[in-house]
């Protein structure tokens, strides 16, 4: 189990959003786990869902062998999310160079396509292995 399946978040169509960005997408509906103090959804869960979209984005078009790793990353939230509201993730590479890959990412409520957050990251490329 990943980090990821234990907040709920999985795989979506990057299309499902008329926000910019078709390299990757994913989904996740909050639950009461995911709330801040004032009953919202927390910060922290729509950061994770831009950086974990945006790195999907960043190695969906790396070769074998290659992988990416965040950088740096800033969120700007746009407007709140409440709890059970279907939110959508999409993410789209900005500019690829050598070892630094720029991606940009949007969070929108699935039912309106309201803009929750906005995020902007540098990615590294990094070699991995398979362990063999």
């Amino acid at each position: 189990m990943t980090f990821l399946d234990t907040l709920g978040v999985t795989g979506s169509d990057p299309s499902a959003t008329d926000r910019p960005g078709d390299d990757a997408g994913l989904r996740v509906t909050p639950t009461d786990e995911h709330s801040n103090v004032n009953g919202g959804v927390h910060g922290g869960l729509l950061g994770t869902l831009l950086d974990s979209v945006m790195g999907d984005a960043v190695r969906s078009d790396l070769p074998d062998g290659k992988s990416a790793v965040t950088v740096s990353l800033t969120v700007t939230f746009l407007s709140g999310a409440k709890v059970g509201e279907e939110l959508l993730a999409s993410a789209e590479v900005r500019k690829q160079g050598g070892s630094l890959v720029m991606v940009e990412g949007d969070v929108v409520r699935a039912e309106d396509d309201k803009a929750i957050a906005h995020g902007v990251a540098t990615f590294s490329v990094i070699d991995v292995t398979d362990g063999d």
